[in-house]
C-alpha cells in the first residue's frame, strides 16, 4: 500500500475550480488502480474566520502566533474546508473520509515554540486510520490538526504535516498543489526537476523565500524519509499532470548521474573490502 497523498493549498483552495480539477484527477488514479490521500490547508479561510470574530493575529518567524481561542476558531474553519472538499468528491463518485489530524492522535505534537502558543511540531504520526481507510477504498482527507499528550489541539503546518504523513505511509509520491506552477527560477518559470542536492542550495543561496521555502524544508524531510517523488504544481494542473505525467517541478532525491556515481562508489568499497 503506497499511495499518492496530495497536498491541497489553501491559497489554491480560493481557486473555485481546484477542487474540482482535483477531484478529475483523482478518478483518473483511482482508474488506475491507485490510492489516494488528501491532505489540505485554509490560510484563508483561517483568516476570514478570525476576522468576522473580530480576533487578531500576529506573526513570529513565518508562524501564526495561536491561542486557545483561536485554535478553536481554526479547527471550525478546517472543518468547514474538509467537509466542502468531501462534499465535491462525492458529486465525483468518490468515496471519502474526512479526518481531522487530531484523530486517534495521527498527528502527536509538542509546542514548536514557546513564543507560537498552540502551533504544534509534528513528533509521531499514527496513520493506522489512515490505513483502515485506503483498505475500504475511501480516500482519507485530512484536516491538518495535532494533538499533544494532554489532549490539546494544534495548529499544524499543512505542508508539514502532509510530509511526516507521507513518510509514515511510504507514499509513491507526495505532489503539493499549489497556486504556483512549481518551484521557479529567477524568471519566474518552473524548474522542471530538481535533486534534493540542488533544492539545498537553492535554499541556502535564497532561491526559495517565503511560503516556497518552508514547503522546499519539508520536501527535503520527505525526500530523506523514504519518499521518493515530491512534485510541485499547480491546482489547476493536477488532472493535466495525471494524465500526462509531465507539469511543475519533479524533486528526487539523487539524479541519474549522482546515482550512478553513488553505485560506482559501492562497487569500489566492495572490491577494496
Amino acid at each position: 500500500m503506497k499511495p499518492w497523498l496530495i497536498k491541497l493549498g489553501g491559497a489554491a483552495l480560493t481557486h473555485p475550480d481546484a477542487v474540482r480539477n482535483l477531484a478529475q484527477a483523482i478518478v483518473l488514479l483511482k482508474e488506475k488502480g491507485e490510492d489516494v490521500v488528501v491532505v489540505h490547508g485554509g490560510g484563508p479561510m483561517i483568516n476570514k474566520r478570525l476576522t468576522d470574530k473580530n480576533i487578531s493575529w500576529t506573526f513570529h518567524e513565518g508562524q501564526r502566533v495561536t491561542t486557545l481561542e483561536m485554535m478553536a476558531e481554526i479547527e471550525l474553519a478546517l472543518g468547514e474546508v474538509n467537509h466542502m472538499i468531501c462534499e465535491i468528491f462525492s458529486e465525483y463518485g468518490i468515496k471519502n473520509m474526512g479526518i481531522p489530524g487530531n484523530t486517534n492522535g495521527m498527528f502527536f505534537c509538542r509546542p514548536m515554540n514557546a513564543n507560537l502558543g498552540q502551533v504544534g511540531e509534528v513528533i509521531k504520526v499514527n496513520s493506522e486510520i489512515v490505513k483502515d481507510a485506503l483498505i475500504m477504498n475511501f480516500v482519507p482527507v485530512i484536516a491538518p490538526i495535532g494533538v499533544d499528550q494532554e489532549g490539546l489541539s494544534y495548529n499544524l503546518n499543512a505542508d508539514w504535516g502532509a510530509s511526516t504523513l507521507a513518510s509514515d505511509l511510504g507514499a509513491k509520491v507526495l505532489i503539493y498543489a499549489t497556486d504556483q506552477r512549481g518551484i521557479l527560477d529567477c524568471n519566474g518559470l518552473p524548474y522542471d526537476s530538481l535533486t534534493l542536492s540542488q533544492l539545498k542550495i537553492l535554499m541556502e543561496k535564497g532561491g526559495v523565500t517565503g511560503g516556497m521555502l518552508a514547503k522546499s524544508r519539508s520536501i527535503e524531510q520527505a525526500l530523506l524519509h523514504g519518499v521518493n517523488k515530491v512534485c510541485v504544481t499547480h491546482a489547476l494542473e493536477m488532472k493535466e499532470l495525471i494524465e500526462t505525467r509531465f507539469g511543475g517541478t519533479l524533486c528526487v532525491e539523487m539524479g541519474r548521474l549522482e546515482y550512478a556515481m553513488k553505485m560506482k562508489m559501492t562497487e569500489n568499497n566492495y572490491a577494496v573490502s
